[in-house]
């Protein structure tokens, strides 16, 4: 046997058909080669696919490991002993070997009697291949120190190296269980360090496919464990090294401190600790004289200053990426502050108007953003797609008002690289809408609510008070819960409605609108003509957090029209979720998408069935109480506001 290809494997059923084919499309001769498929005991039905496929492929072999070990050093180790051949080559499942590759590699190691083969390769991003780990001023000439420090300095560390199976037991090299990041780089400095010829291979032997996966963004992170994997590769491959006459500091870790650093700002699990950062602090400080001399940008240099001077406070807060909120009206996402503070960095631009801004602030605040932020798709979303720069990340998020409005389509799609929804139903909306926007570009993403901020504070008269909160423009229902009240105090008098928000007249462009104030004069003259004069109370523009309880509001009504044109219905509508979070009921005249945010339990066909709801509950305590406590629960499990900044910080993970 001549060639082993070791092929550690978890969890790959969707990527390692690509691997097994090119298997299968090399010009070697079978008998002279062996795969060996370590399975790293998969959960997904790699490892029946495997051993499907070995069973009808000669020297193709299944082994699988009697427990996970979590990375893929313990099974490449496993293959190191199980192989057969005279060489062995470690392929990653989700590669692919180039038809061409063995026999150029078996050729050079048979010629030179090498014991190690570094190769070019192929990386493939989905839209274009290219060619990579090329070093030109390879010869042959070359001393064993000058071709071990070319590779360190020109050639990423990828574990594709073919190698003399003698090699790695005579001098017992086995890839370094313990850790998961860097494994590679210690696992071919320990190779270089032993191997008496090394050669390099002038084209390509694999395709490196590096395509954006469905990989949840929790498993993207970088905090102290990864950071420690790393201070412990860096000072073990200068160690093996050193001996070579090689300084691996000098000639290779201004690539890797500044991966690491990038990777705290931008993909930081927030868990590095004081001890963790001591020692990160120790080994710049150890080898500052170097490190000093790498030419990186003001805002990498910034960070590495923070950890030569030992500034732990300083250190945390420049290692969160900078966030940049922009938009006119920011109720929705400003509250959150503190919760996304413990992720990013964050300043605001407010406009003063849908497309009215300080431009002078907004070209100051870009550049200083790496993460952008629209509230609102209009005005802003267009101007910052027109000028955010390829480094940075671009969020725009839709509510409904934008639906009617066209700056979706004036927008720049290839500059932004996310839009977010607010609902089920208005995702689809959205889509419907702007047909510009592809939907891989789409997200959902619903608002969030503090329920520990508002007053719950109970008293009987909630059984029998409806609010409503904002009743413009006509849309809104007000018409709808004066007739839902004149019908609840045909059982009982005591039943009244508050309302909370602006009067038609407050605002101008209702006031400006013969339509809508005829709306509202209609329900003036309702109220009158139905003696409700006592029993409807204008509360106005108040803390609703605190009011409903003070007011001793018991139901909150979401009796919005079921408009199904653009914009279209509510997209969310956060009062119902006030409703509940202030310690009453929430009940909704069924809207298109309602079925997708709200409980069922809270949802009426039409206004009787909300009249209905409304009698049974004030008739039974207990039943308003348990549907109460019911909706609260479902608050704090769906949108509750930690959450929300979870699901804000995973969003741009992703999208780097």
């Amino acid at each position: 046997m001549l060639v082993s290809f070791v092929i550690p494997c978890f969890n790959a059923i969707d990527k390692i058909g690509r691997c097994m084919a090119s298997l299968e499309r090399l010009h070697f001769d079978p008998a002279l080669y062996e795969a060996l498929f370590v399975d790293d005991c998969s959960t997904d039905g790699t490892d029946e696919l495997i051993k499907k496929t070995c069973t009808q492929v000669e020297n193709w072999r299944f082994i699988q490991l009697e427990r996970n070990s979590g990375s893929p050093s313990r099974p490449r180790n496993k293959g190191i002993e199980e192989a057969r051949g005279k060489y062995i080559y470690f392929l990653d499942c989700d590669d692919e070997i180039l038809p061409d590759a063995l026999n150029e590699l078996t050729r050079l190691a048979e010629e030179t009697d090498a014991c190690l083969i570094r190769s070019e390769l192929l990386a493939e991003n989905g839209k274009q291949r290219k060619r990579m780990n090329q070093m030109d001023s390879w010869h042959s000439a070359l001393t064993k120190k000058e071709k071990i420090e070319l590779i360190i300095k020109k050639q990423s560390t990828v574990v594709t190296s073919f190698v003399k199976a003698d090699l790695l037991r005579k001098h017992s090299i086995r890839w370094p269980e313990h850790l998961r990041m860097g494994e590679d780089t210690v696992f071919l400095a320990t190779m270089l360090a032993h191997a008496e010829v090394v050669e390099y291979l002038a084209s390509p032997t694999f395709i490196y496919f590096k395509i954006p996966s469905m990989t949840p963004a929790s498993t993207q992170r970088y905090g102290r464990r990864e950071l420690s994997d790393h201070l412990e590769v860096w000072s073990s491959t200068q160690q093996l090294l050193e001996p070579l006459g090689i300084n691996y500091i000098q000639v290779r870790l201004n690539v890797g401190l500044r991966v690491s650093i990038e990777s705290l700002i931008f993909k930081n699990r927030g868990d590095v600790n004081v001890e963790t950062f001591d020692k990160f602090s120790r080994f710049v400080r150890t080898h500052w004289a170097i490190l000093k001399k790498f030419k990186y940008s003001r805002r990498i240099n910034e960070v590495l200053l923070s950890i030569q001077s030992g500034e732990y406070a300083a250190f945390l807060k420049l290692t969160k990426p900078r966030l940049l909120i922009a938009g006119h009206d920011l109720k929705f996402i400003e509250d959150a502050t503190p919760e996304l503070s413990e992720y990013f960095d964050i300043r605001f631009d407010k406009w003063q108007g849908h497309a009215i801004h300080d431009e002078v602030q907004s070209r100051e605040c870009l550049e200083w953003a790496e993460y952008i932020w629209c509230e609102w798709l209009l005005g802003n979303a267009e101007w910052y797609a027109k000028h955010k720069k390829p480094r940075q990340r671009l969020v725009v998020r839709m509510h409904r008002m934008e639906l009617a409005r066209d700056h979706g389509s004036n927008m720049d799609l290839d500059k932004v690289d996310a839009v977010v929804a607010v609902s089920t139903y208005f995702f689809e909306r959205l889509l419907e809408k702007y047909p510009n926007i592809p939907r891989h570009k789409a997200r959902l993403m619903h608002n969030y609510v503090r329920v520990d901020d508002y007053d719950t504070t109970w008293h009987p008269d909630r059984l029998f008070t409806l609010g409503i909160i904002g009743v413009l423009p006509s849309r809104k229902g007000y018409k709808k819960a004066l007739e839902i009240l004149k019908e609840l105090k045909k059982h009982d008098v005591r039943f009244n409605l508050k309302v909370f928000g602006k009067r038609a007249e407050d605002l101008a462009w209702v006031a400006k609108n013969p339509t809508e104030m005829a709306y509202f004069s209609d329900c003036q003259t309702y109220i009158e003509e139905n003696g409700l004069q006592d029993s409807v109370d204008f509360v106005g523009h108040v803390d609703i957090k605190k009011e409903l309880a003070r007011q001793k509001v018991g139901y909150v009504l979401s009796v919005s029209d079921p408009d199904l044109d653009f914009p279209g219905p509510e997209s969310f509508h956060l009062a119902i979720a006030d409703g509940f979070a202030g310690g009453g009921v929430s009940l909704v005249q069924h809207w298109p998408g309602a079925e997708y945010i709200w409980p069922e339990n809270s949802l009426g066909k039409n206004q009787d069935a909300v009249v209905d709801e409304v009698i049974k509950f004030a008739n039974e305590e207990p039943s308003f109480q348990t549907a109460s406590q019911l909706g609260m629960s479902f608050l704090r499990e769906n949108y509750n506001v930690s959450k929300f900044s979870v699901e804000f910080n995973c969003l741009f993970l992703e999208l780097i």
